[in-house]
């Protein structure tokens, strides 16, 4: 039985690591965007500083030069010019004594008391940034001796600042968004690519699991870790397939050898029952002997015809099969029996369903699954064969009332020698469910099952397509 699983697309690989992509992508964009951001600000904020300060410079130097009427007659040109509606001058004493205030409006103006007493301290310009009344965009303001008794504000409006800030923000929202749309495609299409051979791979395991034990991975020319991965994995490969290998001839080999003794043994046998007037006790240990001969040789038949079908060396002899009649056969057979354990043997069957199969195959597949429905159905319970054809697959469900089985008893039924607990006192060999699947198998068909502890389990014998079907 196949045991893969269709892969979500919400728990693919590939998906997350698109996400990631374009999450990790989308962070470290915003970080470098707010470097960017922060130094822009600092460059045209030292920018204005040194504007404003050469501005203090020169109208200082003007006034130790060529005096106050000369630094006025610059005031004047100032706010007369292009940039008069983004300025702000007014000239204080030293006591807050307005002597001239120029530029646009600011209602309330007050005295910089407190600039005018740094300034007393310290003659080095202060520097600060203020929210206009009234205004869009902030001041950023410059207070400077020009001499003893002059005290210079000028202040200068921000708004070109803000709006180059204002548009790159909006640039690099527009852009961010763009690369998170653009980022997880991209992403898939990257995280697709690299995952290629790890997809490869995991179909060669799929397969394997199935049973195509000589499936091997692609190995590339690339020699990078994928490679690598490959060549480790094709190698591991090969020891199990070498290690399984080993492990089947020795017990093809094992089941050959015990034919020869084992006849040997029931010849003798029933040499002594021939012999006249045997004992009750020769009699009771030769038929013994028998019995158990003949158990072996059961065991060893089974082990050689599971061998063969799984090499893929068994020989079908494929006709057509009325799997309608098969069933109500088995069920002839095996009523006696159902009838001595007071289990009920029901079915479920259409008018006629053929498929292509080797006949005495196809028989043991059934018998091996009733009788261990039988098996683990307790007096009094149900065991119903259900029939159905769906999309080219035949589908024969064998349902049982019994004991059921836990996850890992449903794991290791199919193997071979594995008897449940339950059935340890039953007569059997472990052999029935491993060859019945393996015939199966050898028919491109499947069988899968379905338990529950107390709830009686459900054998699906999985047809290929029937060639008719009513």
């Amino acid at each position: 039985m196949s045991s893969g699983k269709p892969i979500r697309r919400g728990r693919s690989l590939a998906l997350r690591l698109a996400l990631w992509y374009a999450g990790i992508f989308a962070v470290s964009s915003t970080i470098a965007f707010a470097i960017v951001y922060a130094m822009l600000v600092s460059i045209l904020r030292d920018r204005t500083d040194e504007d404003l300060e050469e501005d203090v410079a020169e109208l200082a130097a003007m006034m130790r030069d060529e005096g106050l009427e000369r630094v006025q007659a610059e005031i004047d040109l100032e706010v007369q010019g292009p940039h008069a509606p983004d300025v702000l001058i007014a000239l204080w004493s030293p006591d807050g004594t307005s002597l001239r205030t120029d530029g646009f409006e600011w209602p309330g103006l007050r005295p910089p008391l407190e600039k005018l007493r740094q300034l007393e301290e310290d003659p080095e310009p202060i520097l600060e940034t203020l929210a206009a009344p009234g205004r869009e965009h902030a001041v950023r303001m410059i207070y400077g001796r020009l001499a003893p008794d002059v005290v210079l504000q000028f202040g200068q409006s921000l708004d070109e600042d803000e709006e180059l800030i204002t548009a790159f923000r909006i640039g690099f929202a527009v852009t961010l968004v763009v690369v998170i749309l653009l980022g997880v495609p991209i992403g898939w299409f990257l995280a697709r690519r690299a995952l290629r051979g790890v997809e490869e791979i995991t179909r060669t395991a799929t397969e394997i699991a199935d049973g195509a034990l000589d499936r091997r991975v692609t190995v590339r020319t690339r020699d990078d870790e994928l490679d690598r991965l490959a060549r480790a994995f094709n190698t591991m490969l090969d020891r199990i397939e070498a290690l399984i290998r080993g492990m089947r001839e020795m017990t093809d080999n094992l089941a050959h050898d015990f034919r020869s003794p084992l006849t040997r043994i029931r010849t003798t046998a029933e040499m002594a029952l021939a012999e006249e007037d045997p004992s009750a006790e020769r009699e009771s240990l030769a038929a013994g002997t028998i019995e158990e001969c003949d158990r072996l040789m059961e065991m060893v038949d089974a082990t050689l015809d599971i061998a063969e079908a799984e090499s893929g060396a068994a020989r079908l002899r494929l006709t057509d099969i009325d799997l309608k009649d098969l069933v109500l056969e088995a069920c002839d057979v095996f009523r006696s029996v159902a009838e001595d354990r007071n289990v009920a043997l029901e079915t479920e069957l259409p008018e006629r369903c053929s498929v292509r199969g080797d006949l005495q195959k196809v028989q043991r597949i059934v018998a091996n699954l009733l009788d261990n429905a039988l098996k683990y159905t307790p007096a009094g319970g149900r065991v119903t064969f259900r029939l159905s054809e769906r999309d080219g697959v035949v589908a024969l469900s064998i349902e049982d009332t019994g004991v059921g089985m836990t996850s890992e008893e449903t794991y290791r039924i199919f193997d071979r020698f594995y008897r449940g607990d339950r059935s340890r006192t039953d007569h059997g060999n472990g052999l029935g469910l491993s060859l019945a699947l393996a015939f199966a198998r050898a028919h491109g068909g499947n069988i899968e099952v379905r338990s529950a502890p107390g709830k009686g389990s459900t054998f699906t014998l999985v047809w290929p397509g029937p060639r008719r079907s009513a």
